[in-house]
């Protein structure tokens, strides 16, 4: 069951009604280019906290939830909510200078952070057309430090996420594979 902390319920005051939002059952596959992944979509109407406990409950024992960047509008116009997994695992000043230089203040001051158990996560409420979802992705790999040993962000989750056509970020801890389900972070630097 998810509590108040969980990225859902950051989430939630933005939903509107008539869009359709997309979720996906998955099971990861390390290395592999492509994901066992079933898609759900729901209106906003419905989408609330029992679906998302009776999708969690749902789960296969090695299958995770994940919530879906792109959403259907009720004017029909496609959306993404910008999203981000990171790799490092501490937040600090430094990580905050590098997002500062890439990332659009717009979107950048609009984003809530999340411990996913070995990382973060991250949403924005700036929604983005296609195109402008596609430059942020760009914005992301920039990040990461030239020359480095280590990243900031998750450039292979980039690649996989650019090449389905919109970001997913897990919601759930069901596989074993991960250490704690995502929750929020007092990481408030931006504000």
């Amino acid at each position: 069951m998810i509590d108040i902390d969980h990225p859902f319920f950051f989430l939630k005051d933005y939903f509107d009604s008539e869009s359709i939002y997309s979720l996906s059952k998955y099971v990861y596959l390390p290395d592999s280019l492509t994901d066992n992944r079933i898609i759900f979509q729901v209106t906003g109407s419905d989408f609330n906290f029992n679906y998302i406990n009776e999708m969690i409950g749902s789960l296969d024992f090695d299958q995770e939830l994940a919530f879906h960047s792109i959403i259907k509008t009720k004017y029909g116009k496609t959306l993404h909510i910008p999203m981000i997994d990171f790799s490092t695992k501490n937040l600090d000043i430094e990580i905050y200078y590098r997002l500062k230089n890439f990332i659009d203040y717009r979107i950048l001051s609009n984003m809530v952070f999340f411990k996913s158990g070995n990382s973060f996560h991250a949403y924005s409420t700036k929604l983005l057309t296609h195109k402008e979802w596609l430059n942020f992705m760009g914005s992301l790999l920039l990040i990461n430090p030239p020359n480095s040993y280590t990243n900031i962000i998750d450039d292979r989750w980039i690649g996989h996420r650019i090449m389905s056509g919109y970001a997913s970020l897990r919601w759930s801890n069901n596989s074993g594979t991960y250490k704690a389900i995502p929750h929020k972070t007092n990481f408030n630097i931006f504000r």
